[in-house]
């Protein structure tokens, strides 16, 4: 018998509770996986391929059959220890291996690659065995909540932008929100989701934004027409007619939020070279101290689980974002393209490019068309409200004005499409 090394006595005390045991629990109900076995990696993946495969813990005969030198021992502590045990000898060996990178990255000068690090291996060591749960009957803390929403609904939701979507839906949810707003290439998704991002921002938020595409005065220039109906063409290509209308907008911007808000915008001319994944944007949302994060675009964030291809990139990313989500508890909007599968018949996630797990993951999912100045937002996934729903707006692109369609032509008392669009069209500006 082969003496076991100080490393891996948890790992081995384990493995032997659990061939005495023969309680797969033990090992799914605590969330333990291979990252734990660095001593005993292949003894590992036979017992839980023998539990994938026949729903129990392998014999002990059949166990030592596959690896006759494996230490049996006597093991008398409780589980709770044996578990516990583990995640400390797993916490250890992370903080052994990334001393070596951050004080490497130290050494450099690399201060930021050097936090980043350090923020990458915060999950690991925050992680617990263990799980809780809430009894139906007796924890009724939801009525209170319930009181609360009663008596002060902004507390929990913030409008989207779209008073009719927020009649839909009730508003973005504050906390349990993952958003994906959907278009072919050039449809304008990007208005739609800075639209939401300023009316966050005037409703009193902190409002973050990554461009992966746009520089930081194109993304203010769409920000500034939003909130000021400006013509954002005007603005772009510096036509001085503008001119004393813009000075006036620019010098009293800040009467736009007197509620507190702002919006901070964060492209990858801010990371100084560095990819910018989810784990840079959890930094963006920590420093900026954010209450609602826009990503524009998810295709253009880094994969910082370096997947091989790019459907796994895609849900890598989407999965991060989730995770990220739930542990800011801040609503995430993100735009993403859609394939060239025809919608005809309809939409639905897997037209979502790269991967149907973005469509999975989002809580709310926005496929958007526009043709003709006729913009329509489809609610096709909702988690809390009617889907398929289907919402149109006259949309003056230029002015960033947005006139709601009960329908396109509505005699009894709706707007009338036509006469909409021969009202932007007077203006000199048309449509986009």
């Amino acid at each position: 018998m082969s003496s076991v090394s100080t490393g891996g006595i948890a790992q081995c005390r384990f493995i032997n509770r659990l061939l005495d045991s023969k309680d797969p629990s033990l090992l799914i109900y605590n969330d333990i996986d291979e990252s734990f076995f660095s001593d005993y990696p292949a003894e590992y993946n036979l017992i839980k391929k023998h539990i994938d495969t026949y729903g129990n813990v392998p014999d002990k005969l059949t166990f030592l059959d596959a690896f006759p030198r494996f230490d049996v021992i006597e093991v008398t502590e409780p589980d709770e220890f044996i578990v516990s045990s583990l995640y400390d000898d797993r916490t250890k060996r992370a903080i052994a291996q990334n001393f070596n990178k951050v004080r490497d990255l130290i050494q450099s000068n690399d201060v930021d690659g050097s936090v980043q690090a350090i923020l990458d291996l915060v999950p690991r060591l925050t992680q617990s065995s263990s799980i809780e749960f809430s009894s139906y009957t007796k924890d009724t803390t939801r009525y209170n909540e319930y009181v609360a929403k009663c008596g002060s609904f902004n507390d929990y939701y913030v409008t989207t932008g779209f008073k009719e979507l927020d009649a839909v839906i009730g508003g973005w949810d504050r906390l349990e929100e993952y958003v994906t707003i959907v278009a072919r290439t050039n449809m304008g998704k990007t208005w739609v989701a800075l639209k939401a991002g300023a009316a966050a921002a005037k409703a009193g938020l902190r409002v973050g934004i990554f461009s992966g595409e746009m520089g930081t005065s194109k993304v203010g220039y769409r920000l500034d027409t939003l909130l000021s109906n400006i013509s954002n063409s005007s603005m772009t290509h510096g036509n001085m007619d503008i001119q004393d209308t813009y000075k006036d907008y620019i010098t009293h911007i800040n009467e736009q939020f007197k509620t507190g808000g702002e919006i901070l915008i964060f492209t990858p001319s801010g990371a100084h070279g560095k990819p910018v994944g989810v784990n840079v944007l959890r930094t963006f949302i920590a420093k900026a101290k954010l209450d609602m994060l826009i990503i524009d675009q998810h295709s253009l964030l880094d994969d910082d689980r370096h997947g091989r291809d790019p459907v796994t990139r895609a849900a890598n990313i989407s999965k991060d974002i989730k995770l990220l989500q739930v542990a800011t508890k801040i609503p995430i909007i993100t735009v993403s393209q859609q394939n060239r599968t025809s919608s005809e018949t309809g939409f639905n996630t897997t037209q979502i490019a790269q991967s149907d797990r973005i469509g999975q993951d989002s809580t709310i999912v926005l496929f958007f068309e526009q043709k003709d100045g006729i913009a329509t937002l489809i609610l096709n996934k909702s988690r809390d409200s009617e889907r398929d729903k289907e919402l149109k707006y006259v949309w003056d692109i230029n002015h960033g004005i947005w006139q709601f369609l009960p329908e396109e032509t509505d005699a009894t008392g709706g707007a009338d499409c036509d006469a909409l669009k021969d009202e932007y069209d007077d203006s000199g500006d048309g449509f986009a």
